[in-house]
């Protein structure tokens, strides 16, 4: 009797370890989501990471007079609030409990931001999507924005008019370096043709505009704010499933659970759908490709 009641007692604890952990476990208590608890790089202040230049729609605004950032005919800045990311991000900061002084930018090259690695910023916010590739280097936070990828070309190219994947293999694609864009080129089209990889998106608009490029692959949204003269097509997912944005930590950063716990807060009150209302657009009658 005595060695019954041991054996289920041993099988209670077992079954007790390996029992899923509760979601309670990874979610932050409210007092550790203070900007005077949470663990920062600089205390007090939230230093956010991204891409410099800064692209529309994702970043717009007008620049001023001592910013690091140059607002342009496709960039913008980070500071001032205009474009999906930047919007999100003072969001984010407030429902944080950060003031919009207290919030620092960063700018790093886009690889920078899912490269193993001590930080030195908060976090990254770059269109970064999700993948396990990234993950083995940083970790995510809950994805805020669904994507997909998209085609432009400039009127005259031989990219026009093509609808399937196969029609684009010999075709001469760029996308920027590190990117899911390139990822859709190489995984998707496998092309015949090597495809030009740039440090950033505008160096790939160059050589479009220049005529050494058929086409650049984008994330969807871009493709409307007038990066080049058509859209010429939007791609299937990619064998991952739904390509998302995340922010992007330092491996074991326990500020994530506070921000998973923020962005939950902005896609339950509706602010994150308004903010894609206002700067994004995109349209589903843009065929895919077949």
């Amino acid at each position: 009797m005595r060695k019954g009641l041991l054996v289920l007692a041993v099988l209670a604890v077992v079954a007790t370890a390996c029992a899923p952990k509760s979601s309670t476990s990874t979610s932050a208590a409210a007092g550790d989501c203070t900007p005077d608890t949470m663990d920062l790089q600089t205390p007090g202040q939230l230093t956010i990471a991204t891409g410099n230049p800064a692209y529309k729609p994702w970043y717009g605004g007008t620049s001023e007079s001592g910013s690091d950032w140059k607002s342009g005919k496709y960039t913008g800045d980070p500071h001032t609030g205009e474009g999906y990311e930047s919007a999100f991000a003072y969001a984010l900061a407030e429902q944080l409990g950060f003031t919009r002084d207290q919030v620092t930018w960063l700018g790093i090259p886009f690889t920078k931001s899912f490269a193993p690695g001590p930080k030195d910023f908060d976090f990254a916010m770059q269109q970064i999507s999700i993948t396990p590739q990234r993950a083995k280097g940083v970790d995510f936070s809950d994805g805020y924005y669904n994507v997909n990828q998209a085609l432009i070309a400039d009127n005259g190219s031989p990219a026009i008019g093509v609808t399937t994947l196969a029609g684009l293999k010999d075709l001469k694609l760029g996308a920027p370096v590190g990117t899911t864009s390139l990822d859709v080129i190489q995984q998707e089209v496998q092309p015949n043709v090597e495809p030009g990889v740039y440090p950033d998106l505008d160096t790939a608009l160059k050589d479009l505009h220049n005529g050494q490029l058929d086409g650049v692959v984008v994330d969807f949204p871009d493709a409307f704010y007038g990066y080049a003269d058509q859209i010429v097509g939007q791609f299937p997912q990619l064998s991952g499933g739904q390509e998302q944005f995340g922010l992007a930590f330092e491996k074991g950063n326990a500020l994530i659970p506070c921000v998973n716990q923020a962005i939950a807060t902005l896609k339950s009150n509706g602010t994150l759908k308004q903010l894609e209302d206002k700067w994004l657009q995109t349209d589903a009658s843009v065929p895919v490709f077949s």
